[in-house]
């Protein structure tokens, strides 16, 4: 058994990714405790589940998603995680994205512990949209220089990874963001009829939902307006973020679609099975878009839903490779309700769903991804002892 210290900068509402990883590594047989920054102390600052210890680090306060200000705050951040990590003895650092790596560095010699970075996403892309040019240049060196002292390299998606490795980062290993499949194969036809009942849904009630995040490199407005052309047709929306007032701001007038606010992960899988068809469509030039690697693509898979996306990153290859949906070529209105149109065909549309499904059970699900995460740490386990 080995002593786990993972270190991430959100406060854990939860995080499905780390919550995922850090279950997965408890059941291998590891001491977890995932140390987070919670930065309105709005949570608890301690709590167990299913198995691992988390901390909120409540001490440093800011407003999250504040941008270029984080970067005032972030190194408070890694002194009050830098603290409290050396006193828990950690054998293994484990950094979940860039903003946490540089106190992950600082542990390791320190602590004689393993550091593993853990790269959800391309980081320094996405600060570029609140960072001039000549500091976005620096987070990418000093990525590259921390990437040197790492000791396991973990990617969410493929091309992210296929990029660090053209930067001759080696081994490096991808662990997509697919679920579990036993939440989903536990909702049945009564809880569906019931929660369609709750919202005032026909039980023939056609619906296309949305479930994620409101960022803005998700392409929501194109689907409201969608919605303004097929009458007929729920559109659903569960999620929160920065386009939650644009969204609700273009809903109205819209009788057929609603925002119904942030969903609880152990909802998620009810409502993808009440959706029909599930929407994830991305703004392909985003900084950083091409390295998604959407949970929502394998929720849908694993309820057998067919998915509305478009031809970016992961979530395009994905989506070709097992025909679990529709790719868009262009994401306006009219191409969104012309694919709509397409799966209001039930045969078509089982057909796609299955076709998902089957693609899950084979690969893309969690019990298959965390085997390669127990597969990196059996290595790092093996060098401790």
């Amino acid at each position: 058994m080995s002593r786990v210290v993972m270190l991430l900068s959100n406060a854990f509402r939860p995080d499905p990714r780390v919550a995922r990883e850090a279950a997965a590594l408890v059941e291998a047989g590891h001491e977890v405790t995932v140390l987070c920054w919670d930065r309105q102390g709005e949570l608890l600052p301690r709590e167990t589940r299913d198995g691992y210890i988390l901390e909120r680090i409540q001490q440093v306060r800011t407003v999250y998603g504040a941008g270029a200000r984080q970067l005032l705050h972030i190194p408070r951040f890694w002194q009050a995680a830098i603290r409290r990590a050396r006193a828990l003895h950690p054998d293994v650092i484990h950094c979940h994205d860039l903003d946490t790596l540089p106190a992950g560095w600082w542990l390791k010699p320190r602590t004689r512990a393993h550091l593993v970075y853990d790269a959800h996403e391309d980081y320094p892309a996405m600060m570029s949209l609140y960072l001039p040019g000549g500091l976005v240049r620096g987070l990418s060196w000093l990525e590259r220089q921390l990437l040197g002292r790492v000791d396991a390299t973990i990617t969410a998606s493929t091309v992210f990874g296929d990029k660090l490795r053209a930067h001759g980062v080696t081994p490096v290993t991808t662990i997509g963001n697919y679920p579990p499949l036993e939440p989903f194969d536990r909702v049945d036809i009564e809880e569906v009829a019931a929660a369609r009942a709750r919202l005032g849904l026909a039980p023939d009630a056609f619906v296309v939902a949305y479930i994620g995040g409101f960022s803005r490199n998700r392409q929501l407005l194109p689907l409201i307006e969608a919605a303004r052309l097929l009458p007929d047709v729920h559109v659903l929306l569960w999620g929160d973020g920065h386009q939650r007032a644009a969204v609700e701001v273009a809903l109205h007038g819209i009788p057929n679609a609603r925002y119904l606010g942030w969903l609880a992960p152990a909802d998620v899988p009810l409502y993808t099975h009440l959706a029909d068809v599930i929407y994830y469509c991305l703004v392909p030039d985003y900084p950083g878009a091409v390295y998604n690697a959407p949970n929502t693509l394998g929720n849908a898979m694993a309820a057998g839903r067919p998915i509305i996306a478009n031809d970016v990153g992961d979530l395009g290859h994905i989506v070709r490779e097992t025909g679990c949906g529709l790719l868009l070529s262009e994401v306006t209105p009219d191409t969104i309700t012309a694919a709509i149109r397409k799966l209001s065909d039930p045969t078509y549309r089982q057909q796609l769903g299955a076709a998902g499904r089957a693609a899950a059970e084979r690969q893309y699900n969690w019990t298959s991804a965390s085997s390669l995460l127990r597969e990196v740490y059996a290595q790092l386990t093996k060098e401790i002892t």
